[in-house]
């Protein structure tokens, strides 16, 4: 036979809190591809060094590899990835530069830049400014 179960309301208060509020009892998190060396790159003009900001600042810190035991607000553990900036900058490079001559053109840099809102415009995000 079960006997009475006292709940105590302080750690209803500070459960629902926690949950509330968002909560982690161990997070690890790591920064992947730091030693990589930003790849030479020169850009047609100004306009596409923008684009390429652009791109480069609405993808940087994105955590990749995550592993996370509970929701995403409340979790027990987690363990994520993020890429350099110097590495998330040679994705880009590589993305945008089609002919391989590592000259950023306006139309290559603007074309890469519109297929990331693009995308995270059908994933529901937020458009970058």
């Amino acid at each position: 036979m079960v006997g009475n179960v006292r709940i105590c309301p302080a750690g209803v208060l500070l459960m629902l809190l926690c949950l509330a509020c968002g909560c982690q009892f161990y997070n690890r998190g790591r920064e992947v591809r730091s030693e990589e060396q930003m790849l030479p790159v020169t850009f047609e003009n100004a306009r596409a060094e923008e684009f390429f900001m652009k791109a480069v600042q609405s993808t940087y810190g994105q955590e990749q590899n995550v592993q996370r035991l509970g929701f995403p607000k409340f979790s027990l553990y987690s363990h994520s990835e993020t890429v350099a900036w110097n590495a998330n900058c040679n994705d880009h490079i590589r993305r945008m530069d089609k002919d391989e001559n590592r000259i950023i053109t306006e139309q290559e840099a603007q074309s890469h830049y519109e297929s990331l809102t693009a995308a995270k415009g059908r994933a529901g995000g937020a458009h970058p400014e």
